[in-house]
């Protein structure tokens, strides 16, 4: 049997350097200078965490290389447990990734990861998300990144296993990139909702809840996916908002309205923020509206990483009308 946690989640997930023009609207043609983040949906999401008061440790790996050691030591800087959990590994190179927002909101992603010579997530195995590891948090939190293929589908899926045998919460966040899967929607589908499965809490858009569903109406979606017996379901909606489901009720978050500075790492950010209110013992409604509000601070904001909501921020804006 695991100890006692002594984090309150364990996270699941890849890591990269992410380069982004020091100028936000400018594209990669247009710019020589970059500031260097640490990235990758996971990465993002634990270090949100921690911004928000919540002790956070990160099961990931990366490159035994100068840009492995930099990204470790830039996770603990922000408060991200990585003793333990955390690996370089040898032969490997950690991936790397170009972003541009333009003024607009869109945004243009390049990622320079290539299997078996820079794909350190890929070397993961099942034995390393045992009892004793997943256990050390309250809530075991994985994604969609750590599904996409073997053998990191299983270890990822039997650390989720695992969490529940010792009693922990499970959160999954669905964040479907079609682009990275090489097999059939048919087997993402089956992946995904088995993982849905394997958790309590989920987190997911209108699309994929009716991917996952098989349903093209959202209402019809929800219920089919309510059936899988989860404790909360939340789906977001871009700027239209997000609905919880918990215990047979539904509760509408509406957005808050925020001007556009910086508008990657939003649904990382609300998912830090959904899982912070949630282990501060907060209602789903309160849940809903601490995530939204924690997202809109973070879009609101420059590209560096203290630039992340605390938690009295996201309270703060809170108490203020939507």
């Amino acid at each position: 049997m695991p100890r006692a946690p002594n984090l309150d989640v364990v996270a699941l997930g890849s890591c990269l350097v992410e380069m982004t023009p020091t100028q936000t609207g400018s594209d990669l043609t247009a710019t020589d200078r970059y500031i260097a983040l640490p990235s990758g949906a996971a990465s993002n999401f634990a270090i949100a965490l921690a911004r928000l008061g919540v002790r956070t440790g990160f099961v990931t790996r990366v490159g035994a290389d100068e840009l492995g050691r930099w990204l470790l030591g830039r996770l603990g800087e922000f408060g991200v447990v990585t003793e333990g959990l955390a690996a370089a590994v040898e032969g490997q190179l950690t991936p790397v990734s170009f972003c541009w927002m333009d003024r607009a909101g869109g945004k243009q992603f390049y990622f320079y990861r290539f299997e078996g010579h820079c794909d350190p997530m890929g070397t993961l195995a099942a034995c390393e998300l045992g009892p004793e590891t997943v256990g050390r948090g309250r809530v075991y939190d994985f994604s969609e990144a750590t599904i996409r293929k073997q053998p990191l589908r299983e270890a990822s899926m039997q650390g989720a296993r695992n969490a529940r045998a010792a009693g922990r919460k499970v959160f999954y966040a669905v964040n479907y990139r079609p682009g990275s899967w090489a097999e059939p929607v048919e087997t993402v589908v089956a992946a995904q909702r088995e993982a849905i499965g394997l958790a309590d809490v989920v987190l997911m858009n209108t699309e994929e809840a009716q991917l996952l569903s098989g349903c093209s109406g959202l209402v019809e979606a929800t219920v089919a996916l309510a059936d899988l017996g989860l404790e909360m379901l939340a789906i977001t909606d871009g700027e239209r908002g997000a609905t919880l489901y918990s215990a047979g009720e539904s509760f509408g978050i509406p957005p808050r309205k925020v001007e556009v500075v910086y508008d990657v790492g939003a649904g990382d950010t609300f998912h830090a923020g959904f899982v912070a209110a949630y282990l501060a013992g907060m209602g789903p409604e309160q849940i809903g509206r601490a995530a939204a509000d924690a997202a809109a601070l973070r879009i609101s904001r420059q590209a560096n990483m203290e630039c992340l909501p605390t938690w009295d921020e996201v309270l703060e804006l809170g108490e203020t009308p939507v």
